[in-house]
């Protein structure tokens, strides 16, 4: 045996790959990620208000002729007898009027519920005539298949044939396996 070759050849290793690459994607993957769930986060902890929850708004709208003024030319009177409560004493009377405007609104609601409420009332007494409609059409479909059935069916067998039926085991039996 010769030594002049080697007897294994060498196995050629690949280059290696520089990892720095990957590690920056994996920041950035990482990143995007918390700023994701911070991002979800805080918008879940904001309250959404809806319409509906909102009292109705109890200011009048504000004369054409104050919307020209500019809104710092205000007076210490105007902002003295906004923030003055109001000079009657019947504070449960304030409150039953609040109340009743609330209830105003609720009524509408409770109104808007309630046509909801027999629209689908309505919707479910023509659904169920349908349904009621698609049943006797079923059973007629279903009676028709039977009468077909019983039509390609053939005339049950005569007396004779009975007979004759119930004995052929007996008379085979009796020959003996001879013609």
């Amino acid at each position: 045996m010769s030594t002049d070759r080697p007897e294994f050849r060498p196995v050629e290793v690949a280059p290696a790959r520089r990892a720095w690459p990957y590690a920056l994607a994996g920041v950035a993957v990482v990143a995007a990620a918390v700023w994701l769930v911070q991002r979800n986060v805080a918008s879940a902890a904001t309250p959404r208000v809806a319409l509906a929850n909102l009292p109705p708004k109890t200011e009048k709208p504000a004369p054409v002729a104050d919307a020209a003024k500019p809104a710092f030319a205000k007076t210490e009177a105007d902002k003295a007898a906004q923030a003055k409560p109001p000079e009657s004493p019947n504070v449960l009377g304030s409150a039953v009027t609040a109340a009743g405007k609330l209830a105003m609104v609720a009524k509408t609601e409770l109104d808007r519920e309630l046509a909801r409420t027999k629209g689908a009332q309505k919707q479910a007494a023509t659904y169920r005539k349908q349904i009621d409609d698609l049943q006797k059409q079923l059973s007629e479909a279903r009676a028709h298949i039977a009468a077909l059935q019983r039509a390609q069916q053939p005339p049950p067998p005569s007396d004779q044939e009975q007979i004759l039926q119930m004995l052929a085991p007996v008379l085979r039996g009796d020959r003996d396996g001879r013609p």
